[in-house]
């Protein structure tokens, strides 16, 4: 009589468990690596979607102006960017984008409705008709505003997974 085998040993059971776990073990350093990968991209992607928006947004609201304004009392116009919107039918709009470094955020209008978070910095460049860069001397002038004909707006957003930025040349209405 023929002894009739169906199923493993224990033998065979112990080496194919010994077999999957040294190949798991082998696996899990790769697979870990992967996932910190796939969040840090994720990170990066994050933070340079949100720089183009808020880059996007106000390039969007500086072609839409009538006007560049002098920004509000103790406000400077290296931190921030005063519009003037004229809506048909509308009251006209002022536009303020601000950017608070403490909270990291850029603010449009006023605090509670922003562009972007974790903005680690915004620069605002502006230039005359003639391609020069106005220097900040030039915004004593109560004109300044009017000699403006291009603004290049500079963001930078931070994420866990790194940073981004975002520039935009935007010219003014003439």
């Amino acid at each position: 009589m023929v002894a009739d085998h169906r199923g493993v040993t224990l033998a065979e059971l112990l080496v194919a468990v010994s077999v999957s776990t040294v190949v798991l073990g082998a696996a899990w350093p790769w697979l870990w690596a992967a996932g910190g990968t796939a969040r840090r991209v994720d990170g990066r992607t994050q933070a340079a979607t949100a720089a183009a928006f808020a880059a996007r947004s106000l390039a969007t609201d500086v072609e839409l102006s009538a006007a560049l304004l002098q920004p509000p009392a103790g406000r400077s116009p290296a931190d921030c960017v005063c519009l003037l919107h004229r809506h048909p039918g509308e009251a006209l709009e002022t536009v303020l984008v601000v950017w608070d470094p403490a909270r990291r955020v850029l603010w449009r209008k006023a605090p509670g409705s922003y562009l972007a978070d974790h903005v680690e910095s915004f620069s605002l460049e502006y230039f005359g008709a003639d391609g020069r860069a106005l220097e900040r001397a030039d915004f004593d002038d109560p004109e300044w505003p009017s000699s403006v004909a291009r603004l290049r707006v500079t963001i930078r957003v931070s994420s866990p997974g790194g940073t981004a930025s975002a520039i935009r040349d935007v010219a003014l209405r003439s």
